[in-house]
């Protein structure tokens, strides 16, 4: 049966979580079987990105679409939300939203692999079988925003979030044959919030660089990560706040390093004394390499973080809250806390020959448990289990 596979997230450039995970899920499914991707292009997508595209995936038929614009997007949320509600779809699972695309698959019969949240927009008045392949439960993650609003307004806009993305999510696992998820802790989230078991849990995984020679300098640290995320965002600014003061005071420095630093955001954190406002970097080899140790203030979220598992690649110690390291078994290459003051003083009381400790076990744990040739192999299996993939591909290149 012909296999369509659907990405409302554009892979390149591989700037965040998302298009880190998309991109190889892209590539473990094309070692198997070949497939019509349909792929939403994001605002900034060149055609020299697109011919990229086609060239990491062989033998895949790929088709871009453009976005379809909100017809009152002129008016902001006002304009927005209500059309968004009227279609069923959260508002950023809107934004992504193409009817071009939506049009190419109601002509199109066969198997379907939705990729990410929003991909599964796509099930409505389609003949696909569908496997959703999903980053998060919804209808916990959602609840989460509305603990964290930080007034009335902003209370009342993440109530309305979280019940419309729990209805679309819902619908959504009405529609589809099978589900992944990427931890057992979403796993159990599936099944409190919508009584739904998950096919299969498949974690999101990070190659190994290739080239890359720590020569960590005294006392810097960094932290990873897109500052466009809430959840992310908060955290740092719950650890500048509660937990950087006394490592500044010891003579620490903090390197920021991730996509979406604006302006605005930039002059709000150069009030913050020992930051380093790196932004996006397109190689995080010579930015990692000189930092000692990572931090990652996480207090919302879910699955498992692929922040943390780049920066335990790299052979950094990770110094994390549980949240932040969902889904990686215990491991000497981690030091877990959950305030930001006890992220503070396990750093400080890290010892040198500690910290080595950390850094050499860090990518041996990421080769052992979550390398590129697993996701692979995992995925391809799981898959070809459930009907979607040849079992003759799943058991000769699963591995590759």
């Amino acid at each position: 049966m012909e296999l369509t596979v659907v990405s409302t997230y554009f892979p390149l450039p591989q700037d965040r979580g998302d298009p880190v995970r998309v991109l190889m899920a892209l590539r473990a499914i094309s070692q198997a079987r070949p497939y019509t991707l349909l792929v939403v292009r994001r605002p900034d997508t060149t055609p020299e990105l697109v011919d990229a595209l086609r060239q990491m995936l062989p033998g895949v038929e790929v088709k871009d679409f453009e976005a379809t614009p909100y017809r009152l997007n002129r008016l902001g949320p006002l304009g927005r939300y209500p059309e968004a509600y009227v279609s069923g779809l959260p508002p950023w699972v809107r934004a992504r939203f193409s009817g071009a695309l939506l049009a190419e698959l109601r002509n199109r019969t066969g198997l379907g692999i939705a990729i990410g949240e929003a991909a599964a927009a796509y099930f409505p008045g389609t003949r696909l079988t569908w496997h959703w392949d999903k980053a998060n439960v919804l209808a916990a993650s959602s609840r989460e925003d509305i603990l964290e609003a930080p007034d009335l307004p902003h209370r009342m806009r993440a109530r309305y979030l979280a019940r419309v993305s729990a209805t679309f999510e819902s619908r959504a696992l009405a529609r589809c044959r099978t589900v992944s998820v990427t931890s057992t802790a979403e796993a159990q989230r599936l099944v409190e919030q919508h009584g739904r078991s998950a096919d299969f849990t498949l974690p999101s995984c990070v190659p190994v660089p290739s080239g890359h020679v720590p020569s960590p300098e005294p006392g810097r640290l960094v932290w990873l990560g897109s500052f466009a995320y809430r959840s992310n965002l908060l955290g740092l600014r719950r650890f500048l706040d509660e937990g950087w003061p006394q490592l500044r005071r010891a003579g620490f420095t903090l390197a920021l390093v991730g996509s979406g630093l604006t302006g605005k955001l930039r002059s709000q954190l150069a009030a913050y004394d020992g930051l380093d406002l790196l932004g996006y970097v397109e190689d995080l080899r010579p930015v990692l390499a000189r930092a000692q140790a990572a931090v990652v203030p996480l207090w919302s979220g879910a699955g498992v973080k692929l922040k943390t598992l780049t920066l335990l690649a790299h052979g950094l110690p990770v110094f994390s809250t549980t949240v932040g390291a969902e889904g990686v078994p215990q491991s000497s290459a981690l030091r877990i806390a959950d305030t930001p003051a006890a992220l503070a003083k396990d750093i400080l009381d890290a010892t040198p020959s500690d910290l080595d400790r950390m850094a050499a076990e860090g990518p041996r744990l990421v080769a052992r448990e979550f390398s590129e040739s697993q996701f692979t192999e995992r995925l391809v299996q799981a898959l070809a289990r459930l009907g979607y993939l040849p079992a003759s591909g799943a058991v000769a290149r699963g591995g590759a």
